[in-house]
């Protein structure tokens, strides 16, 4: 979260400024020309356009960003600032994942602490805060399912293999030793001899039995 937190003065204007924003086009640039155009010329709502550049609605120029596209259709623009105000105070949703139902006094200390502003800036920067949150709506974070599925993904994100169950084995079924042959080769001499045959023979019958 960037502790450097804009704030408006006054937020009297601030929600007619955000209806303004969803009924006209997406200028090239929103500069205070354009905010004029959008018939707001009092220098209180000039901070606006940091408050915007600061939830991701604006880029550091004033280009619209895609958030800011999104937030013009009116049917989704609520939850799509509820999405950019989680992004831009993250760290005090992390304190209070609902931290939109503080009241200011409670978001002006956790300001002041954050940002060691001064009481008068923690207030204005608190105000802003609750006008927006007030503003958008908040959609419910995900949760997983308490038992997840066997299959699924890891935490690298990569499909993780699924657990296979051995099959049963057959109640009829019997476990039976394996059984081994062996295979004796004799080479014998190339001789005529009958005799040397007769010894090889009785040798191996001696052996073997």
């Amino acid at each position: 979260m960037n502790t450097e937190v804009p704030y408006m003065i006054s937020v009297v204007n601030l929600t007619k400024i955000l209806d303004a924003i969803q009924k006209a086009g997406a200028p090239e640039g929103f500069g205070l020309d354009f905010l004029k155009d959008l018939g707001f010329t009092s220098s209180n709502d000039r901070a606006a356009i940091k408050l915007l550049k600061y939830l991701g609605l604006l880029d550091s120029s004033g280009k619209p960003q895609a958030a800011y596209r999104e937030f013009m259709d009116s049917s989704k623009a609520k939850s799509v600032l509820g999405t950019r105000i989680r992004a831009a105070y993250d760290d005090l949703f992390l304190a209070d994942k609902s931290a939109q139902n503080w009241s200011v006094e409670k978001l002006k200390g956790w300001l002041k602490t954050k940002t060691g502003a001064g009481d008068a800036v923690a207030k204005k920067m608190a105000t802003t805060f609750k006008a927006l949150a007030t503003y958008a709506t908040f959609d419910a974070i995900p949760t997983g399912p308490a038992n997840p599925p066997e299959t699924g993904t890891n935490k690298l994100g990569e499909a993780a293999p699924a657990v296979e169950t051995p099959e049963p084995r057959p109640a009829d079924q019997t476990w039976k030793a394996p059984s081994f042959v062996y295979r004796i080769e004799v080479h014998l001499p190339d001789t005529t001899n009958v005799e040397t045959y007769r010894a090889i023979f009785k040798a191996l019958r001696e052996e073997i039995g």
